[in-house]
């Protein structure tokens, strides 16, 4: 099990990593073309908006439902992924159509502090990338698909392509041949680029009427599809309520808080949530067929998760600096804004390990085919969220909103483990693991030993961060020989040579 779950991690991990580094990319070219302005607030809510939308309306829920059908009924996965796509293909075909006919009230609830003629414009450039809505749904059918068939290299490749081709749209618009509606279009050829690429993917052989019968999307299935599109679309609301928020606070706002956000997503997405990605299909084969496994599989997630998660997040606290400056040190933003998104990164990291913990619970709460609980923690924590931002428990500004997001998660991963109920299992022994609990405080003492001492060496920003991934591995490998099942596997293969 560990050495096919390496190799899924590896090929998984190594696709999210090249995308999001694209996504570096992509944020580098707009801040050095647009800076902290008003028309950087809206190219930043043409380029996330789509997502954003898909991710509310979609989000984890299509993995959610069709992965355990994929991989419960692996002689009808062609079928039902043919109908998957045929249905939601439809259904957000005419979603999108609705989002572009009411554009701008859509702009007037996403960011309601734009101006007139800022709204105006924003409206204008979201309505043409509106259509990348169904392009995106489609692509996630078939990577749920894909993950249930071990193919996580192609699939995790799709942010790569997306975001190669925004770059292309961009430096066009850097160079003067063009505006930010041309980026628009660019947008849409990603999105049919990333498609096409999983479909080639999957060969599929289409029969439009045998592939109907028998109907495979039944009301359980798309009530479990709805119940874990609710409870995704919680949690993606938390940086969608907070950019809102973000837009009072004067032009610029929106950008920087976004300029933070997405250096918080680079290390959760390619070191933490990756795991729940491969873990979920073995989870939802290991429920039905072996409940010992099952269990184990559990234990494994939540401790590589925390492991995981706490070593990125002390790394870049301490190189904050560093890892800031590499994406925004440059071109269009000011030092001023530089020191606040520094700042804002400072908070948000911490929410790397309760967003790690939260994702890997909620694969197991959908595992096991139950999405409801998920759907009431996250609207609970979305709701207490609300509050503490509306009231200004924390205080009031852009860090304000940040704190809300870090004790809202909190809460969450709190609700999570107390709702969980497992048979024959304990969360003491999964945290407090001798195997786990002694290797994860030298994990953690090293990694912050050697990460200090990066810093305080005046490197250059990108030497700095690579001796600092430098070290987290060899933290992590410090901790791994705390394992004795890893241990004694590495005995075993060293003994047969």
């Amino acid at each position: 099990m560990l050495r096919s779950l390496l190799l899924s991690s590896l090929a998984l991990n190594l696709g999210l990593l090249l995308g999001r580094l694209a996504g570096f990319a992509r944020e580098a070219f707009i801040a050095s073309t647009y800076g902290a302005t008003a028309e950087a607030d809206i190219v930043v809510l043409m380029l996330t908006v789509p997502d954003l939308l898909v991710g509310i309306l979609m989000g984890g829920a299509m993995g959610a439902a069709l992965v355990p059908e994929f991989s419960q009924r692996p002689e009808q996965s062609r079928q039902l992924l043919y109908q998957s796509l045929l249905f939601f293909g439809v259904l957000f075909t005419g979603l999108a159509g609705g989002f572009y006919w009411q554009v701008d009230m859509l702009v007037s609830l996403l960011v309601p502090g734009f101006a007139e003629d800022q709204a105006s414009k924003a409206a204008i450039a979201l309505g043409w990338v509106i259509w990348l809505i169904p392009l995106t749904v489609l692509a996630g059918v078939v990577t749920a698909y894909l993950h249930t068939k071990n193919r996580f290299a192609i699939a995790a490749l799709g942010t790569l392509i997306i975001n190669s081709t925004i770059i292309v749209g961009l430096v066009l618009v850097y160079a003067g041949y063009g505006t930010m509606y041309l980026l628009a279009l660019f947008v849409l050829l990603g999105g049919l680029l990333r498609l096409l690429s999983q479909l080639l993917q999957v060969r599929p052989v289409w029969n439009p009427l045998s592939s109907l019968r028998p109907a495979l999307l039944d009301r359980p299935l798309l009530t479990r599809y709805v119940q874990a599109m609710l409870s995704g679309s919680a949690l993606l609301l938390f940086p969608v309520v907070a950019r809102a928020m973000a837009s009072f606070h004067g032009e610029g706002s929106v950008a920087l808080f976004n300029y933070a956000v997405r250096l918080v997503e680079f290390p959760l997405a390619v070191a933490v949530t990756f795991l729940a990605v491969v873990f979920f299909p073995r989870l939802a084969q290991s429920y039905i067929s072996d409940e010992a496994q099952h269990r184990q599989q559990i234990r494994y997630g939540v401790q590589i998760t925390l492991a995981l998660s706490l070593v990125a997040m002390i790394v870049l606290v301490t190189l904050n600096s560093a890892y800031t400056q590499i994406v925004y040190g440059y071109g269009g933003i000011g030092e001023g804004s530089l020191i606040q998104v520094m700042a804002l990164i400072s908070i948000g990291l911490m929410t790397l390990p309760l967003q790690g913990l939260s994702s890997f619970l909620t694969a197991v709460f959908n595992a096991r085919k139950n999405t409801r609980t998920p759907l009431l923690i996250n609207g609970s924590g979305l709701i207490f969220f609300l509050v503490v931002s509306n009231t200004g428990l924390f205080g009031k500004g852009l860090e304000a909103l940040m704190w809300g997001m870090v004790i809202s998660y909190a809460l969450i991963c709190v609700l999570q483990l107390l709702l969980l109920k497992i048979e024959m299992f304990n969360w003491y022994q999964v945290f407090l693991d001798r195997a786990f609990l002694p290797g994860i405080i030298c994990a953690l003492t090293l990694s912050a030993t050697l990460s200090n001492w990066v810093s305080q060496a005046r490197f250059s920003a990108w030497l700095s961060l690579a001796l600092a991934a430098f070290f987290a591995l060899l933290s992590l490998c410090v901790m791994a020989l705390f394992n004795n099942d890893l241990k004694t596997r590495i005995k075993a293969k060293m003994s047969k040579k």
